[in-house]
């Protein structure tokens, strides 16, 4: 375990809820610290009894929907330095239509199962101006889900938490390798396919 991990948890337990409700909001920010090991952490240690269910739960929904919120802001006045004729570009008008369609399954999804495409979504929800609503809801039902899921975990495997949380991080990244490749497949069909449709023709 890192050294970075190795002290957050010693925060954990001197800080508690704390230490998980910043942790968790300065995670969701784009700052690389380890918030899902954390979460399984904090679901150990409520099993333990050194920290209270409710209140780990409430902590852990508060700092990263907080840090989801800040992220989203970022995205939205940020969009202001971006060049005007990017902004108009047709790449740029495709993914703003495409995201304003799937955008609330995307921020769903990646709130628990693709996490480390969590920060592009939400500065992608905030320059496109994505409703704000049904930005915030789709963070708060996917965030409700990955405290469950990861806390619960931990909270079920107390005595073997550690184990559990590596092997999570290892499920997540490689579903996001099959995610990724299979995102570059459909793009390469689908640039192919105008040209062999020319050249039929």
């Amino acid at each position: 375990m890192s050294e970075i991990s190795n002290l957050l948890l010693t925060g954990l337990l001197n800080h508690g809820n704390v230490l998980l409700a910043s942790t968790l909001f300065f995670a969701a920010l784009g700052i690389p610290l380890p918030a899902t090991m954390l979460l399984v952490a904090a679901g150990a240690f409520t099993s333990q009894g050194v920290l209270e269910l409710e209140s780990a739960v409430l902590a852990a929904l508060a700092g990263s929907v907080a840090g989801d919120g800040g992220s989203y802001l970022i995205g939205r006045f940020g969009i202001t330095l971006m060049p005007a004729r990017l902004q108009a570009s047709g790449s740029w008008l495709r993914a703003a239509r495409l995201f304003g369609r799937w955008g609330g399954w995307s921020v769903f999804i990646s709130r628990f199962l693709l996490t480390p495409v969590a920060l592009p979504v939400n500065l992608l929800a905030g320059s496109t101006r994505y409703s704000g609503l049904r930005y915030m809801t789709a963070v708060l039902l996917g965030e409700m889900t990955w405290v469950a899921l990861f806390g619960g975990l931990g909270l079920v495997f107390a005595d073997r938490w550690e184990g559990i949380s590596q092997l999570a991080g290892d499920l997540v990244g490689l579903l996001l390798g099959v995610v990724l490749m299979a995102a570059g497949l459909w793009v390469f069909v689908a640039r192919r396919r105008p040209r062999s449709s020319s050249t039929q023709s």
